[in-house]
């Protein structure tokens, strides 16, 4: 891995400079208002949780709110692209550039919201108001740094520590941290989260984190650090654990599984709340300009609806998805033009089912519309449900009662047969299994294939007519190298893509 990583300049901009936020406590105008002569207050700390959050959704730029970050997770094989559409396609054939143009999108995102997190850390001690308030926000401030560097780690590997808002011209040359510190970090901010969140959403608002947020979150960080690369495989124990703390806690955290598909994915763009199975989203808003979502819109869209023919679902993975309810809520194989003529998936000029998981509702007024204002979904219940009954299932006890509930309730919902008596091993695959059909296009099954090193199994298994891989891959592939922007500000750094 790299020795020496550039933190680009741009990533130093603070949040003064993002524009006005996604949902309702976001929608304030940050501008001049988190310096240090401003976080002296309340206001001043709240006034820059919003630029934090703001890191993590210009849906044309930077953060999660757009396609670009799910680009990054094509190496799974729930997802696909068109041949020949450059950058997208790279992710796809394992062969990411430092000049991918999609790169910088997490990156520069992630960097952002800790710049804002670490203003509010550096800060909140010295400032009046009401201690509760105060006290959340620092938990929300936490929660941002560890989910941000839980995404950085996992896309790119080693990379710069910023664990203060302080620059010196030498932090360009900073020497990345090791991944165990990288996650070690994730763990300790996640714990300070834990312990100053409230059970509920403040305010009850979409976007915010609650305890249980990131109790869940720390139980999907255990289940990476038992894989790959760091095979800390005690961590099994201690995600199974985190996972049912809030399962058995599910009702004091306001999370649940959804009894439909139907609801689940009901993605009317007229209703801007979220479901009970969100355990944490990022709002948007059309009414905030750069804080839509243009993953719900035309990027997952056939061009013969108007869209722009950007991702849809690889041969092989539709072919075994068994049939069911899920399956005809995730999948879109019919497709209603403006003039009414309905097309088949095979008529397509890319002719494969896309995501109908990813599609607003046709209910919903502009449905031919670039972007919408639906939530984007980062972390859900039934992932931690999976989580449990997979983390469970490694550990030396082996699956108990709870873990088989876990899998026989999606299982069930998604109109299958359940599982009983089956072997360790039997188990643990079909948790696998589970999670990549039940969670597939929302950006954790190219993670899963890296930490059980099963990409080139899986990859192994593409339909022909599907993008191959550029060359035989290797655990190079697991990560992404960093952007040339920011390599090319490093002058001790040699590439080695």
């Amino acid at each position: 891995m790299k020795k020496n990583i550039a933190y680009y300049t741009m990533i130093l901009v603070t949040a003064a400079c993002l524009h006005t936020g996604c949902s309702d406590f976001l929608e304030e105008d940050t501008r001049g208002k988190v310096f240090d002569n401003v976080l002296t207050s309340q206001n001043g700390l709240e006034a820059a949780l919003i630029g934090a959050y703001r890191g993590w959704a210009n849906c044309w730029t930077y953060g999660f709110t757009n396609g670009w970050a799910t680009e990054m997770t094509l190496g799974g094989d729930d997802l696909t692209c068109p041949p020949g559409t450059g950058n997208t396609q790279e992710y796809d054939r394992y062969d990411v550039k430092n000049t991918n143009s999609s790169s910088p999108t997490v990156f520069w995102g992630c960097y952002k919201a800790i710049q804002g997190a670490n203003n509010i850390l550096e800060n909140y001690e010295k400032c009046q108001g009401d201690a509760d308030v105060i006290k959340c926000i620092v938990g929300e401030a936490y929660f941002i740094r560890a989910f941000s560097y839980y995404w950085l780690v996992r896309c790119h590997g080693e990379i710069p520590l910023m664990l203060t808002t302080a620059f010196d011209v030498a932090d360009l040359d900073r020497t990345p941290a090791s991944v165990k510190e990288i996650y070690t970090l994730i763990e300790d901010d996640l714990n300070n989260a834990i312990s100053r969140l409230n059970d509920k959403r403040r305010n009850d608002e979409i976007g915010r984190p609650n305890k249980g947020s990131a109790i869940a979150l720390l139980a999907e960080v255990y289940l990476s650090e038992a894989g790959w690369p760091l095979k800390e495989t005690d961590k099994y124990a201690m995600a199974a654990a985190k996972a049912k703390e809030v399962i058995d806690n599910r009702a004091t955290y306001g999370f649940d599984s959804e009894n439909s598909y139907d609801i689940l994915y009901e993605n009317d763009d007229t209703k801007s709340g979220i479901n009970k199975e969100d355990i944490f989203t990022i709002p948007c808003n059309l009414a905030a300009g750069n804080s839509l979502n243009a993953m719900y819109g035309y990027w997952a869209y056939p061009g013969e609806i108007g869209g722009w023919d950007v991702v849809f679902a690889e041969m092989t993975f539709y072919n075994e998805f068994p049939e069911g309810p899920r399956k005809t809520a995730t999948f879109a194989t019919t497709f209603t033009k403006e003039d009414g003529t309905v097309l088949n998936w095979k008529e397509l000029k890319n002719p494969r089912p896309y995501y109908k998981k990813l599609m607003k509702s046709e209910k919903a007024p502009n449905y031919y519309n670039h972007a919408s204002q639906i939530p984007m979904r980062m972390l859900r219940y039934s992932q931690t449900a999976l989580t449990y009954a997979e983390a469970k299932a490694r550990t030396p006890e082996g699956p108990d009662a709870l873990a088989y509930k876990c899998l026989n309730d999606i299982r069930t919902r998604a109109g299958l047969d359940t599982y009983s008596e089956l072997s360790n091993s039997d188990f643990i695959d079909k948790c696998v299994q589970e999670r990549a059909w039940e969670l597939c296009g929302e950006r954790v099954r190219w993670f899963d294939m890296v930490r059980l090193e099963i990409v080139e199994e899986v990859v192994a298994k593409k339909d022909p007519a599907d993008n191959q891989p550029m060359h035989a891959i290797t655990e190079k592939d697991y990560t992404f190298p960093i952007p040339i922007h920011d390599e090319l500000l490093n002058s001790q750094l040699n590439s080695e893509r």
